[in-house]
């Protein structure tokens, strides 16, 4: 298999549809998309790129990118996707960490990507031409195109793209992703959500509105939805950046009847300011994070819309998730990560690294073919010798194959001796009406080896916000003595990820000693 074979696939089937609309109204019917593709996929032969050189993207989130994706795919070659918004430090990391033969930039990211501290060749895409790709020679290459599919055969288990994870406890890891299992995972969740259905599947109905793509394509889950939607026969809505306010608008202008979004983002639609209409989303599908019970209310209550989630990971791919076929026949159970998928193995295991029996909690263990593995061998011991892969979360899974989760295995805070997981906290905190949003992590303590902090983002709403030691007894009131809060901090925002994740690691910088 090959990642660009659906493109080509439907541009086959029905080539004047459209494929791909950008936030600015531009859009590139199926034809368009492979034609362009084609061409960035010449220039890249003739700029000497072969099967399985790796090629860092490091372009802004516009349709450029998805060009040069299809592109180097097309050829057989191996995309690293670097985020744009990575600063010097960051991009030189990553760039030395996947090796990569040559560096595409746009203008925005010239400087850093041809920084003196790297000598590799580095190729631009000016992103504000329409439907053009600024390599030398492109216009004379057009008319050479082959009649014929430039899509490369490849090996089974062929690497497809470098994808970086989101670093929220720790550096970013590049993870070499598939052909196969990408496209194993991208069916299996298909088939879950059409309630058994194996493809091939036709084009979507000329009618039925685009799948909004709301994560950036550096994003294993952008990607994802990217991908996913041509497999279904679905057009693609891109945004560079997203926001609630340009959420709303397009769901309005498109009538989108569907939005994959993080938790993060939910956050923001549920604190949007005016009227935000939502009318037309049947379900919305939550990935890339824990969803508080608080948030999931929040957002249920405003906009009247269930929310699914997707339990997953780059390294793994789709492992657990619900659809709207569940909630419809009373299947989903609030609070779960949702039922495993079938060919997805997945094991919880003790400290000791012991298969656990069922509802006890412990390590999740996941062993799927999406990826081949960490590109640094430092990485690579968090994968076992027969292929499984520490996920690092904390869970259990009931006798229905149903997945919950506890929390994440690093951020577990070991207080006095006994341990004490963020997520409670956290649920119980967002609970206190002068509370907006808030992190919990561990900090260092000479008695008690750690104990909680938390980062508090005060409600606008309420005119006399609680103080410190009202928070603090508020947990105390809900909690074990041991899990309470000892430490608040009162801040205007969180950090985040790239990814839009809590970054807990610059948390602990800010630390008031």
């Amino acid at each position: 298999m090959n990642l660009a074979n659906d493109l080509e696939r439907r541009a086959a089937e029905n080539g004047g549809r459209v494929a791909l609309i950008f936030e600015d109204g531009q859009k590139f019917s199926f034809d368009a998309l492979n034609d362009d593709s084609n061409r960035a996929a010449l220039v890249f032969s003739k700029l000497g790129i072969k099967k399985s050189d790796r090629v860092a993207l490091y372009l802004r989130n516009r349709p450029p990118l998805v060009r040069c994706l299809f592109a180097l795919w097309k050829i057989g070659a191996v995309p690293v996707t670097i985020s744009s918004l990575y600063g010097k430090e960051e991009f030189l990391k990553a760039a030395e960490t996947s090796n990569p033969v040559m560096i595409v930039a746009d203008e925005e990211t010239l400087t850093r990507a041809t920084s003196s501290d790297i000598a590799i060749p580095c190729c631009v895409i000016d992103c504000g031409k329409d439907r053009s790709l600024d390599f030398d020679n492109i216009d004379t290459m057009a008319s050479k195109l082959p009649e014929n599919s430039l899509v490369a055969d490849l090996p089974s288990g062929g690497d497809a793209v470098i994808l970086f994870t989101g670093g929220t406890t720790g550096e970013p890891k590049a993870v070499s992703m598939t052909h196969d299992g990408t496209f194993e995972t991208m069916s299996r969740l298909a088939k879950f959500s059409k309630g058994g259905k194996k493809g091939p599947y036709p084009l979507a109905d000329e009618e039925r509105p685009p799948n909004l793509v709301p994560l950036p394509l550096f994003h294993s889950g952008g990607q994802q939805a990217l991908l996913f939607a041509f497999h279904v026969g679905r057009s693609v809505l891109m945004i560079e950046k997203f926001s609630g306010q340009l959420v709303s608008k397009f769901t309005s202008k498109y009538r989108l009847d569907n939005l994959f979004l993080l938790p993060t983002m939910l956050f923001d639609l549920v604190h949007l300011s005016g009227d935000a209409d939502l009318s037309s989303v049947r379900s919305v599908l939550v990935a890339g994070g824990e969803i508080s019970s608080t948030l999931r209310a929040r957002f249920e209550e405003r906009y009247k819309i269930p929310l699914l989630t997707n339990y997953g990971s780059t390294e793994t791919g789709h492992v657990a998730g619900w659809t709207s076929i569940d909630v419809r026949s009373g299947h989903w159970i609030p609070g779960s990560a949702g039922r495993i998928y079938n060919g997805v193995e997945v094991e919880i295991r003790n400290e000791q690294g012991a298969p656990l029996k069922e509802a006890r909690e412990g390590e999740i263990f996941v062993r799927t073919n999406v990826s081949s593995g960490y590109v640094a061998e430092s990485d690579d011991q968090l994968i076992d010798k027969d292929g499984w892969i520490a996920s690092g979360d904390i869970g259990y899974i009931t006798s229905d194959n149903i997945l919950f989760l506890v929390g994440r295995k690093r951020e577990m805070i070991k207080c006095g001796g006994f341990q004490v997981w963020p997520l409670e906290l956290e649920e119980i905190l967002r609970e206190h009406p002068s509370v907006s949003d808030v992190a919990v992590i561990g900090t260092p303590d000479d008695r008690l080896g750690e104990i909680p902090t938390a980062f508090v983002v005060r409600s606008i709403e309420k005119n006399a916000p609680a103080t410190k030691d009202e928070l603090i007894n508020f947990t105390r009131e809900h909690l074990a003595h041991y899990k309470a809060l000892r430490k608040v901090e009162f801040v205007d925002g969180l950090p985040r990820t790239m990814a839009g994740k809590i970054d807990r690691q610059a948390l602990k910088t800010q630390i008031k000693h």
